[in-house]
């Protein structure tokens, strides 16, 4: 990991700078945003209609044999599919970074540039996934080993003590999962916006949210679950609201004391309402989805700032460049004279001249992030350090 050579770092954004921005990148690029977050749920119906062919067309032959191949392969492209799509949420989660980032850039990100600028995302991440995988074998393997126990020892009057025993490990497992599940989770927060923006390897990327969040784990468990909370209260709104309007409806089917004719003409009116229900929960997903991945990009985003960019003299303010976010406005600045404007050289209000600095003479500068994605080139745009939502 290579360090960025220290710079003027902005104010430290809090919860509702946060909320603002990830707002204010949805408002910007609120189709792109939607795109990416249907783009695994559409690769998901993709895979249960190349399902249903297979059987359908197997079971049009007549051919029990042929009825059962296409089970066989409905199963194992199913099984794929999962597999694919579960792959494309997790690319979808680095595109909506990646969009995230840029539009804190000013820039007006695609969904063809994201996809090239996260290109290699999963072969890097791929040793996480390794690891995340064995993890859950093993911990299963343990309960089922555990249970089995439990069940065999529970089978024998004599073992009645290790029985209890076993009960109590497994128990003990279960409950301990939760705090440990829970700190995990805050521990990784900055995993995916690490091999993202930074285009580091699955593993580097856990020693960099590991350590982003050394001496900040408290507070970064508070910013995180606050946008949790309000996703968490507008779902259960949204729920509430379609159990209102489903429930006069289902109520309504008796299967028992009603003909085919009634039941279908019953579901062409329920049609509407579940209509309307599903059209509710999808929103609410195409809009929860992103806001949440664009808070976390800008929480990662300013905990480096926070971390790895340490303060300068009263006075000074945020320098251009770096290939990352960082112009802030400045209050309670007084206004400096106007300095020259050298060649590449960006003027920022309040923005003074370092002391002893000539003209020509620039402090040292490194590129932020080391490894630019492609399309980066780690360049400052004319107006590339502003936050979205901050003028």
């Amino acid at each position: 990991m290579i360090n960025p050579t220290p710079m003027l770092p902005p104010s430290p954004i809090e919860i509702s700078g946060f909320f603002t921005s990830a707002f204010e990148a949805m408002k910007r690029r609120l189709g792109l945003f939607v795109l990416i977050v249907l783009f695994p749920s559409l690769l998901m119906l993709a895979v249960f209609l190349i399902c249903l062919l297979l059987v359908g067309g197997m079971a049009a032959t007549g051919n029990q044999s042929a009825i059962g191949t296409g089970v066989v392969l409905a199963i194992v492209v199913f099984i794929a599919g999962v597999v694919t799509v579960w792959l494309a949420q997790l690319k979808s989660q680095a595109m909506m970074t990646q969009a995230a980032y840029e539009v804190a850039q000013n820039q007006q990100p695609t969904f063809s540039g994201v996809l090239r600028n996260t290109k290699g995302f999963l072969p890097r991440f791929l040793p996480l996934i390794a690891i995340g995988f064995g993890v859950g074998i093993a911990y299963t393997l343990l309960l089922g080993t555990v249970m089995f126990s439990m069940i065999s020892a529970a089978s024998s009057s004599s073992r009645s003590n290790a029985a209890g025993a076993a009960a109590l490990i497994f128990i003990l497992l279960i409950v301990a999962t939760v705090p440990v599940a829970f700190w995990l989770s805050v521990k990784l927060l900055y995993v995916v916006p690490a091999c993202t923006i930074e285009g580091l390897g699955g593993i580097d990327s856990l020693k960099r949210s590991w350590s982003l969040t050394k001496g900040s784990f408290w507070r970064t468990f508070g910013y995180s679950i606050l946008p949790g909370l309000a996703v968490y209260v507008l779902t259960f709104i949204v729920n509430s609201v379609t159990q209102a309007i489903t429930g006069p409806v289902a109520s309504q089917f008796d299967l028992d004391n009603l003909s085919p004719a009634q039941i279908a003409a019953a579901l062409l009116v329920a049609l509407p309402a579940f209509g309307i229900t599903l059209a509710l929960q999808l929103a609410v997903q195409l809009l929860t989805t992103p806001f949440l991945q664009s808070y976390y990009a800008y929480m990662f985003i300013d905990q480096v700032h926070r971390s790895e960019m340490p303060a300068q003299p009263y006075g000074y303010a945020p320098q251009p460049g770096y290939g990352y976010p960082g112009g802030y406005p400045q209050q309670g600045y007084p206004q400096a004279p106007q300095q020259p404007q050298y060649p590449g050289q960006q003027q920022y209000p309040g923005q003074q001249q370092y002391p002893g600095e000539q003209y020509g003479q620039q402090p040292p500068q490194q590129q932020w992030p080391p490894n630019p994605q492609p399309g980066h080139n780690g360049q400052p745009g004319s107006s590339q350090n502003q936050w979205p939502g901050q003028n």
